[in-house]
């Protein structure tokens, strides 16, 4: 079976009330879910990369030869 490193870049938003910019990120850090119960809530997958893992078997042919 072939590995994939898969990275996905998924889009949550929604309204947070804060004093700050920074403290609404802060705030967004554990305001999020995927249900309406939170405040910022799952909006759409954005991208999805998939990329093969290459196996290294030279390596692993050399140890086998000593």
């Amino acid at each position: 079976m072939t590995k994939y490193y898969v990275k996905m870049m998924i889009e949550f938003s929604g309204e947070i009330e804060a004093d700050t910019p920074e403290q609404a990120e802060e705030l967004a850090w554990s305001s999020w879910g995927d249900t309406m119960d939170h405040d910022i809530t799952y909006d759409g997958v954005y991208s999805i990369d998939v990329e093969e893992i290459e196996e290294e078997e030279d390596e692993e042919e050399d140890e086998d030869d000593n």
